[in-house]
């Protein structure tokens, strides 16, 4: 059976069947809609506060294949589709078929209700013929658990300790998972010098297949009261961090403004737009 790791690989298709579609086939999904409203009666309660989809059928139609379910809305509102992503599996979750289809192909439900539906994956996005009695549609979404992104540095600075190596080694693995294609500005330290300036110390990560050239990039740091305190545009031409690597720089902002309650126990740092000073 072939396994399809990437999710939503189905093109996206309209709510109707295309115009050259047999009519024999629309017969087929009509009775399809028919067969499964009468049986909408014998459903279990609709769950509150979850909209679900249950009780799948399948029928081959040429290659194709016609699914007919009902979707349990336990909401208090109307639920309408934009979009549907809907994947078919088997009871070992192995996809059988999937596709995106047209809002339209299911309508509104209502709030407490339950509704029959039919739609027809297409053959280009059915995997496997060999459909099994035990199988499920669902909703297609993104798993939650993404696979754990390693990311190593690239360098550190020059003169370190062992001990002081181990514990940016540690900084580095705690810090949040990052999505694939992700690059990311993490605070490490921060400080305000003796000429009233703020120094900042951040890890850069690069979570993305190319190498990452920097040439200029305009940040903006928050307090532990999420207030902003400074904002600038640092000139860092030909800094390069390759993929899955990550470096550690600093970020000098310039003096702060006088009178500034400025709490730096946390703090984070951010991209920004619209930049006028130039640091270096």
């Amino acid at each position: 059976m072939l396994k399809f790791s990437k999710w939503f690989k189905g093109k996206k298709q309209d709510s109707q069947l295309p115009k050259t579609t047999e009519i024999d086939e629309v017969d087929l999904l009509e009775q399809e809609e028919q067969k499964s409203t009468k049986l909408l009666y014998g459903l279990p309660p609709v769950q509150e506060g979850q909209v679900k989809i249950i009780d799948t059928g399948v029928s081959p139609s040429e290659g194709a294949l016609l699914v007919s379910f009902f979707i349990s809305n336990g909401l208090s509102r109307t639920v309408k589709f934009e979009n549907v992503p809907l994947v078919l599996i088997d009871s070992e979750k192995q996809v059988l078929a999937r596709q995106l289809f047209d809002g339209d192909t299911i309508g509104e439900i209502a709030g407490g209700t339950a509704k029959a539906c039919v739609v027809r994956f297409d053959e280009s996005n059915v995997y496997d013929l060999d459909i099994p009695e035990e199988c499920q549609v669902c909703f297609d979404v993104p798993s939650k658990h993404t696979e754990n992104i390693q990311i190593q540095y690239q360098d550190l600075p020059e003169n370190l300790t062992e001990s002081q190596e181990q514990e940016l080694e540690q900084v580095l693995a705690e810090l949040s998972p990052m999505e694939p294609g992700e690059v990311n500005f993490s605070p490490l330290q921060a400080q305000i010098t003796s000429q009233n300036e703020l120094m900042t110390t951040v890890i850069i990560r690069n979570a993305t297949n190319n190498t990452l050239n920097l040439d200029q990039i305009s940040l903006a740091v928050f307090d532990a009261f999420d207030e902003e305190i400074a904002r600038g545009q640092f000139d860092i031409t030909d800094v390069t961090i390759e993929s899955y690597k990550a470096i550690i720089w600093r970020f000098n902002f310039g003096p702060i403004a006088q009178g500034q309650d400025i709490d730096l126990s946390t703090w984070s740092i951010n991209i920004a737009n619209d930049v006028e000073p130039l640091q270096n």
